[in-house]
């Protein structure tokens, strides 16, 4: 079952638009960095990313996100916890960031 991994970032105050937009570049490229360790081919189904445009104004200091599609729980768990691409990047961008949340859902699991 795919599993859909949503992360929604905070930047700090002080951070510059060009730091946002390489941020953002960076978190993107791991759709294509990000290969699985058996077939070394990328493995990330889908991702798709923005700045935030909502005119509801519940955004609580959100100002980006991203979706990623993993074709099952293995996957996302390797990317989490193994991925060195991916931990290397959260390493990296750490300082950037003001807060970040995540959810991951399976599409019609509600309980």
């Amino acid at each position: 079952m795919q599993i859909t991994h949503v992360v929604l970032l905070q930047f700090k105050p002080d951070v510059s638009a060009e730091d946002k937009l390489k941020v953002a570049s960076q978190v993107r490229a791991l759709r294509e960095s990000c290969l699985h360790p058996e077939t070394k081919m990328p493995y990330i189904v889908s991702m798709k990313g923005g700045c935030d445009n909502s005119i509801e104004g519940l955004q609580s200091d959100i100002s980006h996100g991203f979706v990623s599609v993993f074709a099952n729980e293995q996957e996302r768990d390797y990317f989490v916890t193994e991925d060195q691409v991916h931990l290397g990047l959260v390493q990296s961008v750490k300082g950037y960031l003001a807060k970040v949340q995540v959810v991951d859902f399976v599409d019609e699991v509600y309980a």
